[in-house]
């Protein structure tokens, strides 16, 4: 028996950032919206197989087929697409055509693939049928299958039928939902502009003219699909965490797993996903991460487990830990031979979906190990050693140092040892292992994650800190007594019950505070994660009243301070007081959510990962919500027919005040580089206008580069009939325009708006009722719709909401409509996951906040509404009495 491998082979499947990513698969799975979204995303250029044939030959295929006969076009094709391929090597997104079925094209995309993403689209065949001719559809789904052979990237485009608009009354943030359909992916007209595009929306300088909008045929209810396919392809480039860490450390994602506090995985296998009572969405926040195990070998297997990969992703939205098991229980036994086989193919599966973390089993053999390194491009490695048996080495062994020094060598990023135990082998074992690892293994050391475990689950549920296992309330364990005991809540009541984390104090703070709903929307999420901590309002309106309270080390509430969201008249004024703050308070000048710092020693690190702590604390940390609950919200609603285009979108603010300036910040985050305001004292709109024109120029995200590199010097921004005088020049360097007054006409060199964001408050700063507020109608001429974001809700039903309802209604459909308590539940979602460094349980939160605000509607208190008529999504997400 050969020596276990212990040198890691290259690489082979690491891409320059720049290479040009290829799209191939059936007629119907979608690549032209997926290459459309992906251009866009990247900013690249789109080149389709169709456009570009007719480009090189000055004639349409079905021309040249007519006109030189097949053998002719046959040989013809094949050059032009190889050429299609050296010409755009760099900075494209290549849409193939029927010519992907060929064996010459296929030739020449497996010599493509060994330097280019070549990524595989298929998705249901009950969603592809719907475009191919009933006589020769199955045997293009059978040819399909060899797209698995010359690609080394694998999508599957996940369909999730329409349920609907979003709308003020009772939205949920999850209101609309599809995949990509593609009723114009096979019909040219539809895309006459769009098959060789620049990511801008301009020509790319080869006489590809973009004049009509690139989706004209194309679904615009695309909510959820450009996510997933823009997270995939930002896994191909980096590992995501971490630029989210240097803008804002304290965030949930700002760490992996395996750097956390505590983490725990979600273990989820195929064959109980497959005949599972419950929904996906049921699995939310029950896990930083999923493991999903590969037990079963069902019909299709290569597509079913591709689905439920795209299914985690779209619910869940967490890393996937990708494990195949040799020798599952219940299943057929299988010849060495065939195991060898079928599990290489499905290690290789695995790294083809692209996902976050692969578990390998280093007992594999040699060539298993040694082919999932060679491709496992930017997949993280759990090398994994498990000793299921009675005779597993104990702690002390030194062979398990060994082993973890091998997993080491082959460049693991994370080591895990399990072993079966009985009740006779001392609790506190895999502990001291894990000291004597870190004492006696030089630096660098990837993390490890040990942990015994008997037919009844893991022994400790908390036998180390990260990457504990756990499982959902109401699973079946008929395979798997690993995580048949603990979950998520129970562990995390375990950790309070046993010290390992404090009962905090949280607080919302502000001079007019008694309406919030913040109360109920935390304390039910303490509640469905086990959590100790509690949450109230504070009314204050001086800084001595926030030392009082927590902001002074001799204050009785600073050792128990957990956190709080800050309102008016804190957000600028607690600055200060802040030792760190993220770069998105920093751009905006403004903190609605204050963290103590209690690392010990002094990193940043430390302070992150002491949340959930008690202690004296001297430091705080800031962060900014406000823009990112209106970003998410914006995002999540906006359809690719309106998807950002820096130098074509156009988004209007109304308002000038804090919320305005977040709103700002979100949409030139969104890329969005002509954003116009409006506000009924225009020169405190000028002031926000030229407080992000100045800002943008010196961070270089001015519209026209070329202008902001040669202006020295920054200018006020000024009104001149309703308008700047910037707006009449297409050179301008601005980002933002005022609009003087509601009659005037939108400036016709400008598209017109696709966002909107309403920032006009309730109240006015002396406690009475705000003007209602209506757009003027010539600024919702739109013809592709939009979103709208309401912040006010009380009443729910604004004048602007009621407006916009009676618009889409009557005139144009494709307008979205966000109210003020999505807004409310996002911004509340991302303080809980801040605060308290766990993933927020969405559904229930949102489902709360509306139940909260229909409470206070009718005269209840909101700090108790969580407790009331409790609806049954929270029953269904809770782990139990």
């Amino acid at each position: 028996m050969a020596a276990p491998l212990s040198v890691p082979p290259p690489n082979q499947r690491l891409f320059d950032p720049d290479a040009s990513i290829v799209l191939v698969g059936c007629r119907g799975a979608g690549k032209r919206t997926l290459g459309f979204i992906g251009a866009m995303h990247l900013r690249r250029r789109l080149v389709t197989e169709d456009y570009y044939f007719e480009q090189v030959t000055g004639v349409s295929r079905g021309h040249f087929l007519a006109q030189y006969g097949g053998e002719a076009f046959a040989r013809r094709n094949a050059e032009v697409f190889r050429q299609m391929l050296e010409n755009n090597r760099r900075r494209c997104i290549i849409e193939c055509g029927m010519s992907s079925f060929s064996e010459d094209a296929q030739v020449a995309l497996r010599a493509y693939s060994e330097s280019h993403p070549v990524i595989y689209v298929h998705r249901e065949r009950e969603q592809i049928l719907r475009f191919l001719d009933a006589a020769d559809a199955d045997q293009l789904l059978r040819a399909d299958q060899s797209h698995r052979q010359c690609a080394n990237l694998e999508y599957y485009n996940l369909y999730d039928p329409y349920r609907g608009r979003s709308s003020a009354t009772g939205s949920n943030g999850d209101s609309g939902s599809s995949g990509t359909n593609s009723p114009g992916e096979h019909q040219n007209g539809a895309y006459g502009s769009l098959r060789n595009t620049s990511a801008n929306g301009n020509s790319n300088g080869n006489g590809q003219s973009t004049q009509s909008h690139p989706l004209a045929g194309s679904s615009s209810r695309l909510f959820y699909a450009k996510e997933d396919f823009t997270r995939f392809l930002d896994l191909l480039r980096e590992q995501p965490w971490r630029k989210q860490w240097s803008e804002s450390p304290f965030s949930l994602n700002a760490l992996p797993p395996e750097f956390r506090a505590y983490s725990y995985i979600l273990r989820l296998r195929l064959s109980d996903l497959l005949n599972m009572e419950l929904e996906m969405e049921d699995f939310e926040a029950r896990g930083d991460c999923v493991e999903l195990i590969i037990d079963h070998w069902p019909e299709d297997m290569m597509s079913v487990i591709a689905r439920q990969v795209a299914l985690i992703r779209r619910k869940l939205a967490v890393p996937i830990i990708y494990s195949v098991e040799e020798k599952p229980r219940e299943e057929r036994t299988r010849p060495q031979e065939e195991r060898d086989r079928v599990d290489t193919e499905l290690y290789e599966l695995g790294l083809r979906l692209n996902v976050e973390y692969l578990s390998l089993d280093l007992f594999r053999n040699n060539d298993i190990v040694s082919h999932v390194l060679s491709r496992r491009g930017r997949t993280n490695i759990i090398g994994s050693f498990w000793y299921p048996g009675l005779t597993a080495p104990q702690w002390s062994s030194s062979i398990l140092v060994q082993e973890y020094e091998r997993a080491r060598a082959l460049g693991c990023n994370v080591v895990r040892i399990v072993r079966f135990c009985t009740g006779g082998s001392p609790a506190d074992e895999p502990l001291k292992f894990k000291a004597r690892v870190a004492q006696i293994v030089p630096d660098p050391k990837p993390p490890l994650v040990v942990y015994d475990y008997s037919l009844l689950g893991i022994r400790l549920p908390l036998q180390g800190r990260i990457m504990n296992p756990v499982k959902h309330p109401d699973m079946p364990n008929r395979r798997d007594h690993l995580a048949s005991v603990a979950t998520t809540k129970s562990a995390m009541q375990m950790q309070f019950q046993r010290g390992m984390a404090d009962a905090l104090q949280f607080y919302t703070i502000g001079s007019r505070i008694s309406y919030s709903m913040s109360p109920a929307l935390h304390t039910a999420a303490y509640a469905f994660c086990g959590m100790s901590h509690t949450f109230q309002p504070a009314e204050c309106s001086t800084i001595d009243d926030l030392k009082n309270l927590f902001l002074s080390t001799s204050s009785h509430g600073n050792s128990t301070f957990g956190g709080a969201t800050l309102a008016s008249p804190f957000k600028m004024a607690i600055r200060p007081y802040l030792k760190l703050e993220s770069q998105h308070a920093a751009a905006l000048g403004a903190v609605n959510v204050i963290l103590p710092m209690r690392g010990q020693p002094d990193t940043l690190i430390e302070h992150v990962k002491t949340r959930n702590r008690a202690g004296q604390c001297s430091e705080f940390y800031g962060d900014n919500t406000d823009w990112s609950s209106i970003y998410k919200c914006i995002q999540r609603a906006l359809s690719p027919r309106n998807v950002v285009q820096p130098s074509r979108t156009t988004a209007l603010v109304i308002g000038a005040g804090g919320m305005a300036r977040a709103a700002i910040y979100a949409l030139i985050r969104l890329g969005c580089r002509h954003i116009f305001i409006y506000n009924r004292t225009p020169h405190n709109a000028v002031d926000v206008a030229t407080h992000f024109n100045n800002w943008a120029q010196s961070q270089g995200q001015t519209s026209s580069a070329a202008t902001a590199a040669t202006s020295g010097t920054s200018t006020p921004t000024t009104i001149a009939n309703g308008a700047l005088p910037a707006v009449v020049g297409s050179s301008s360097n601005k980002l933002c325009h005022v609009l003087g007054s509601m009659s005037d006409p939108w400036p016709a060199e400008f598209q017109q708006p696709t966002m909107i964001v309403s920032c006009v408050p309730a109240l006015n700063t002396d406690g009475s009722p705000a003007a209602a507020f209506e757009m003027p109608r010539q600024w919702l001429n739109s013809p592709t719709g939009g979103v709208v974001v309401e912040l006010a809700y009380d009443p729910l039903i604004t004048p602007l909401v009621a407006q916009m309802q009676t618009l889409r209604d009557t005139v144009q459909p494709a307008w979205v409509i966000i109210d003020g308590l999505e807004v409310v539940s996002e911004m509340a979602i991302e303080a809980f996951e801040l605060m308290t460094d766990r993933m927020a349980p969405k559904r229930l939160m949102r489902s709360v906040c509306r139940q909260a605000w229909d409470q206070q509607q009718r005269g209840m208190s909101t700090n108790s509404s969580y407790t009331l008529s409790t609806p049954a999504l929270t029953d269904s997400m809770t782990d139990g009495p």
